[in-house]
């Protein structure tokens, strides 16, 4: 737990898998929430075919169709295994530490399909997230020989290095105002099946709150006419995480928060030689007027 301002900060996980997670955060502005979710989605860095070398293709694909269907093919990547993102953009590194070598040789001896799995890696870490995606078919006798680099990057500059999808909504405040209005209850329930429920006694009432999005109540509350209102909690919000497959969940969020704090970093870097280059400026500028002040005073008492 920490504290942010007068708010403390609360994570409540929600569902967790291999590749998805969803999570209640409470206590964070959401400027900072937003900055998380772009990083997420642009700047976490993964592996992706990024040159091809045809040696022979006698299919019926153009090499840059295929070197394009290469592209797209996620690849799993252990980010502990590499240099950070930065040494490998500003040239710091070897650059062969920041790639992998992959190739494909297939030659159909009757009609097939050639699949991921068919990319064999020099690195038994690196490989296809999904062996069964479909690359080319291949006639009998066709064939494809070729060389293919993948190299680590972001989405920033293309979207065959996107790591995951990320997204958050604010905490919905539903209020029944109505709670007697049975057509309002079949509209929401239709609409959330697990979020409104209805007793004989109470009328309609809400039995799951989380079990409906914010975009969806606020459906309801428009097809309502006044029976319920829905408001939000402007520091409360659900927040998704759904990966391809590449990175591990934990290591995607442990990195997205890395490269996070980063840009705080290299921000006050950069502020503080601004500010010291400002006030050098000043400093100077400060004592040119007093030597000139003390010129003029020099030559009016001449």
């Amino acid at each position: 737990m920490s504290i942010l301002g007068r708010r403390e900060i609360k994570v409540r996980v929600l569902e967790k898998s291999d590749n998805y997670l969803k999570f209640i955060i409470e206590g964070v502005p959401p400027q900072i929430v937003n900055a998380l979710r772009r990083v997420l989605i642009a700047d976490v860095p993964c592996l992706a075919i990024d040159e091809v070398v045809v040696l022979d293709n006698t299919s019926v694909m153009f090499d840059e169709v295929l070197a394009h269907r290469l592209a797209m093919i996620p690849l799993k990547t252990n980010l502990k295994k590499f240099p950070k993102i930065e040494e490998c953009e500003e040239g710091l590194v070897d650059q062969a530490q920041c790639s992998a070598r992959l190739v494909l040789q297939v030659e159909a001896r009757e009609p097939m399909v050639v699949y991921s799995r068919d990319l064999k890696s020099e690195d038994p870490d690196v490989e296809p997230v999904y062996p069964d995606i479909p690359i080319v078919k291949l006639g009998k006798g066709q064939r494809i020989v070729l060389e293919a680099i993948a190299r680590l990057g972001r989405a920033r500059e293309h979207v065959k290095w996107q790591a995951c999808l990320a997204a958050y909504y604010y905490y919905p405040r539903v209020e029944v105002l109505n709670s007697r209005d049975r057509a309002c209850y079949e509209i929401c329930r239709q609409i959330c099946p697990e979020a409104v429920d209805w007793d004989e006694n109470r009328g309609m009432y809400v039995k799951d709150v989380e079990a409906c999005t914010f975009n969806r109540w606020k459906t309801c509350e428009h097809s309502c006419n006044g029976s319920i209102r829905v408001d939000w909690d402007r520091w409360k919000y659900v927040f998704w995480i759904e990966s391809f497959g590449s990175i591990p969940m934990r290591d995607l969020v442990e990195e997205a928060f890395r490269i996070l704090r980063k840009k705080f970093e290299d921000f006050l870097e950069i502020l503080d030689i601004e500010i010291l280059k400002y006030t050098t400026m000043r400093s100077s500028e400060t004592s040119r007027t007093g030597e000139e002040t003390e010129t003029e005073s020099v030559s009016e008492s001449s």
